[in-house]
């Protein structure tokens, strides 16, 4: 929230019958506040937005998915509250459902043209995944905390733009409704309802239950294995000083998607895997590196020739993963019906010179890999929360030195937004089935606009996932005046796999 944004505006008077849920305690973090994401499906199929609301309504209506309808409040001492009305209807929904309707295809619209589709073409950068707010929102679809606390709407709108051969679906939220695993569980229940079979609809986890509440209470912060290496007092403060540098110097900053090629990804990993067996031991167990660890390799590999570091210079890779595997004696049903955030840190720690002398991404991707096995642990998230929530606004721990590089990558793709099913909702093929590898009513292309409101974010990956062509779409953010090699390095990458 910004302050014009702000100025002068009340929230709505309290409804004397709606129920108050304070949010629960991972959810209402500040940067969780600052963050608003449009994410949009692109379907290459005529969808029936009818049945879709018709079937989101209907979820709404079975256990206590209705919780989601909760309206955002602010309290007298800051804290963010759930107003849970107590019925829905026309003038209190349970959400905001909106549709435009464009009488051309896609591709006679002059944004729609331009949005990237399955094998887009990459010799140039595609816009911005912002530069399509007006064809994938509405014009009042919300973009920061602000459009929830002084208004009486709902956490979600979901905006349907329909032209005569694709359809963009997109829902809008606050990062507190959910993070990325929540949100295929939110669709899969919309699509249990939508194919009628609401038997497959899970329990909704209400809002007054927090499995997670004790996370980090009572554990040790030393047994945190990067405790010694914290920042914190006068490190910490030479570390926000040049970050808030960087951001003032660099103030241009732009997003743009890219596709990297699946069987790039294959040559990648094949690549790393030979390289770590012949260093080996003999007998010892097979190295293993999953292809995320060779999508972030290649994207710190490209980012590190962009940005140009001093060769000593400490990167401090921040990866997010979730945690309900590690806590089924919290999660006893399952979490499917979980609709939150449970997602925390792990810590990649390399050095400038040895990433670019990197070729094959072995230090990289296999560092990586070493580092999640090393954090996703019971012991060391139990460690690290305890760490963050005596932190200033419960921030992450920052790791390394005070001359670190940040850099963050939050691979999604276990979410598998391309494999969800909507073709329960399809009216007509848009795109002959023939001509595209992915099936009738699953998406080609994702476009998540990620809105922030007094939260710097760069030299950022965001891997939305992997396509039914086996290509790994990805969204960085970076300094303007790195893209020109960003782009290169992509093109010398698909360059090199096309001759090869």
């Amino acid at each position: 929230m910004n302050l014009f944004s702000t100025f002068g505006r009340r929230q709505p008077a309290k409804v004397p019958t709606d129920r108050v849920i304070p949010l629960r305690y991972w959810d209402d973090l500040d940067y969780l506040r600052s963050i608003c994401h449009a994410f949009t499906f692109r379907f290459d199929d005529i969808l029936d937005v009818l049945k879709l609301e018709a079937a989101l309504g209907r979820l709404m209506e079975i256990g206590d998915w209705g919780q989601m309808g909760a309206r955002l409040r602010l309290n007298n001492h800051g804290k963010l509250e759930y107003h849970i009305p107590a019925h829905y209807d026309e003038t209190r929904p349970a959400f905001i459902f909106t549709t435009t309707t464009y009488d051309m295809s896609i591709n006679d619209h002059p944004l729609g043209s331009q949005l990237p589709e399955a094998r887009q073409d990459q010799s140039f950068l595609s816009p911005p995944s912002d530069f399509f707010t007006p064809i994938v929102c509405h014009p009042d679809s919300p973009q920061e905390l602000a459009d929830w606390i002084y208004t009486d709407r709902p956490q979600l709108h979901i905006h349907a733009a329909l032209f005569q051969d694709t359809t963009l679906l997109t829902i809008s939220y606050l990062h507190t409704f959910v993070d990325a695993i929540s949100r295929t569980k939110f669709f899969e229940a919309w699509i249990a309802v939508l194919r009628g079979r609401e038997e497959e609809v899970p329990a909704f986890v209400p809002y007054d239950h927090d499995p997670l509440h004790t996370l980090g209470k009572e554990a040790p912060r030393q047994s945190y294995s990067n405790h010694g290496r914290l920042l914190s007092g006068l490190s910490l403060l030479l570390f926000g000083i040049r970050y808030m540098f960087e951001i003032l110097w660099f103030q241009k900053l732009e997003e743009h998607p890219i596709r990297l090629p699946g069987r790039c990804v294959d040559r990648m990993r094949e690549n790393v895997l030979r390289e770590l067996a012949v260093a080996a031991p003999s007998g010892e167990k097979k190295p293993f590196v999953s292809e995320g660890d060779v999508v972030v390799a290649w994207w710190v590999r490209t980012m590190i020739k962009a940005l140009n570091p001093a060769p000593d210079r400490t990167i401090m890779v921040m990866n997010v993963f979730n945690v309900w595997n590690l806590f089924p004696e919290w999660f006893p049903h399952g979490a499917a019906g979980l609709i939150g955030n449970s997602f925390f840190y792990s810590y990649t720690l390399l050095v400038a010179s040895k990433v670019l002398q990197d070729i094959n991404l072995k230090y990289v991707a296999s560092t990586n890999r070493e580092a999640l096995v090393e954090h996703r642990t019971k012991q060391q998230v139990e460690a690290m929360t305890a760490i963050q929530r005596r932190n200033f606004m419960r921030a992450a721990p920052v790791v390394g030195d005070s001359n670190l590089l940040f850099m963050a990558a939050t691979n999604q793709h276990k979410a598998r937004y391309f494999e969800t099913d909507w073709s329960a909702a399809v009216i007509a093929p848009g795109v002959p089935l023939s001509a595209r590898p992915h099936a009738l009513g699953r998406p080609s292309y994702i476009n998540d606009i990620e809105y922030c409101r007094g939260y710097p974010t760069r030299n950022i990956v965001r891997i939305i996932g992997k396509d039914a062509a086996g290509d790994y779409h990805l969204l960085f953010k970076a300094r303007a005046a790195a893209w020109p090699v960003i782009h290169q390095e992509l093109m010398d990458l698909i360059k090199t796999e096309m001759r090869d």
